[in-house]
C-alpha cells in the first residue's frame, strides 16, 4: 500500500506539491472504486474525490507516519462519502421517471457487490478489489481485524445466498 511513499526519504515528502500530486494520481483509481460503494451518482463520487484531496493536501502536515498515507487518504475519502450522501439526499424529480419500468436483467458480481451493507461493502472493495490486507482495512474503517474478517465472512455468505437465488431464477 505505501510502497511509492518508502521510496522517498526524508521527512514530509508529502509537503512536496509533486509528490503529493502523483501519489493522488496513483490512488485515484482505488479512490474512485472505494467512493462507488458508497455513492450512486458519478457527479457526486468525483466530489467526494476532490473534496477528500483538497483536505488531504489541507492537512498533509497533521499525518504523523507517511507510510500510512492511503490509509489516511481513503479515510478522509469515505468520510466524504458519507457527508455528502446525508446532505444530498437526491430527488428526482417525477417527468424524469420512466413511464415504465425497467426490464429485469442479469445481476453482476458489481451489483451484488453494491447490494450489500454498507459496512461489508466497504471491506469487500478494500481486502478483495483492492488487495488491502486485513490489517490495513482494520486501520482505515477504524475497527479491529476481527470485525473486518467477520464482514468479509458475512458478505461472503450474502454473495453466495443471492448467486444461488439468482442460478435457481436462471434455471426456471
Amino acid at each position: 500500500m505505501g510502497k511509492d511513499i518508502r521510496k522517498r526519504k526524508g521527512v514530509g515528502t508529502l509537503l512536496d506539491k509533486a509528490f503529493f500530486e502523483q501519489i493522488a494520481q496513483n490512488k485515484a483509481q482505488t479512490m474512485y472504486r472505494v467512493a462507488c460503494g458508497l455513492l450512486r451518482h458519478d457527479a457526486d463520487r468525483q466530489d467526494a474525490m476532490q473534496n477528500a484531496l483538497l483536505k488531504a493536501w489541507e492537512k498533509r502536515h497533521t499525518l504523523r507516519d507517511e507510510r500510512l498515507f492511503t490509509t489516511w487518504l481513503i479515510r478522509i475519502l469515505i468520510n466524504e462519502c458519507r457527508n455528502i450522501a446525508r446532505a444530498g439526499q437526491r430527488v428526482i424529480p417525477m417527468e424524469t421517471l420512466p413511464e415504465t419500468p425497467a426490464p429485469a436483467y442479469d445481476m453482476t458480481a458489481r451489483d451484488l457487490v453494491d447490494r450489500l451493507p454498507e459496512k461489508q461493502r466497504l471491506c469487500v472493495i478494500l481486502h478483495y478489489l483492492e488487495g488491502w490486507p486485513v490489517k490495513e482495512v482494520a486501520q482505515a474503517l477504524k475497527v479491529p481485524q476481527a470485525t473486518v474478517r467477520g464482514r468479509l465472512m458475512q458478505a461472503r455468505k450474502a454473495l453466495k445466498l443471492e448467486l444461488t437465488k439468482e442460478e435457481a431464477a436462471y434455471e426456471t
